[in-house]
């Protein structure tokens, strides 16, 4: 009577060590990464405030709580779309710790002025988030599209997500040079431009790759609906065989009821006389001698009066 005992005994252990190794797994790499940045940036943000005398620091310590808010946020999200594809979450990480690092050096050297200092760091930092993201959104949309599709149409989704980085660098990066009051020359400008023009072209190549290689497809899916329609056509109802005799030995009786039914022919309908029409236009018919006829009771004339022998016509 020991051993069923002992074997109650035995699974209550194991299930109790499982939800703690579970627990330990569900921190994944990229959630360990984002923390280790976030602890690094946050230790240089304190030494940049211990480096000088900064003047307007309500305004800098507010604005870095605000931004370890949105990395906080915006490091959940990617956390919740990691395990759909493998590049999202390396992307992701660069570009969150790309915001955080490019806005702390916007914060904390920003020149001090005391009426534009929080609308100066508020709109630089709408810029850099919002184009940051957006080139997230672009390299996504660019992989995604070259899926289950030829080799040449997945490379030029990732040329033109390399070019799209690219030029979502070289368009945020001013804001953070600006900060340490340089000029960033007319040159760096065209060529950001010129960046940004072949990420176009690479976007425009990769849409007119994926809609020619989608061609065939969407001709395959159409002759399929169009297969599918006619094998269930001869099973709806009201539709005669289309080849053989007909089935059964009454199959012909609806031919022969709607030939019965069906109009004859040989006979046309003659046109109605229009005699009462005519017989309108025409005069009253008179004797010889221009007196008029008599009226029947029905109201026509009375063309017996004119056999009658001795009628008024003779004397």
């Amino acid at each position: 009577m020991n051993d069923p005992n002992t074997q109650m005994q035995e699974p209550q252990q194991v299930p109790t060590a499982k939800p703690h190794e579970g627990d330990q797994h569900r921190l994944s790499p990229f959630l360990k990464v984002s923390i280790i940045l976030l602890a690094a940036l946050t230790i240089a943000s304190i030494s940049l405030l211990f480096l000088g005398d900064f003047e307007g620091r309500f305004e800098r310590v507010f604005s870095t709580f605000a931004l370890f808010t949105v990395f906080v946020l915006f490091t959940a999200f990617d956390t919740s779309r990691e395990r759909k594809s493998e590049w999202y979450a390396p992307v992701a990480l660069i570009a969150n710790t790309y915001i955080l690092g490019l806005l702390l050096i916007v914060i904390w050297m920003t020149s001090y002025d005391p009426f534009t200092l929080g609308f100066e760091i508020f709109w630089k930092s709408v810029v850099v988030i919002g184009v940051t993201r957006l080139v997230i959104l672009c390299c996504q949309i660019l992989l995604s599209l070259g899926a289950h599709f030829p080799p040449v149409v997945p490379r030029f989704g990732f040329i033109t997500s390399i070019l799209a980085v690219l030029s979502g660098i070289m368009f945020t990066a001013p804001v953070g040079i600006e900060s340490f009051d340089l000029t960033v020359p007319d040159l760096y400008w065209k060529l950001a431009t010129a960046t940004l023009i072949l990420t176009a072209l690479g976007l425009a190549i990769t849409l007119l790759l994926r809609w020619t290689y989608g061609a065939d497809r969407r001709a395959a899916a159409r002759a399929e609906r169009e297969a599918a329609v006619a094998r269930r056509a001869p099973q709806l109802p009201g539709h005669p065989p289309q080849q053989g005799q007909p089935y059964g030995p009454g199959a012909g009786q609806p031919q022969a009821r709607s030939d019965r039914h069906a109009p004859a022919p040989q006979q046309p309908a003659a046109p109605r006389p229009q005699v009462h029409d005519e017989q309108q236009l025409l005069p009253w018919p008179t004797y010889p001698d221009g007196r008029p006829l008599p009226m029947r009771p029905d109201g026509q004339p009375d063309f017996s009066a004119l056999q009658h022998p001795g009628g008024p016509g003779r004397p």
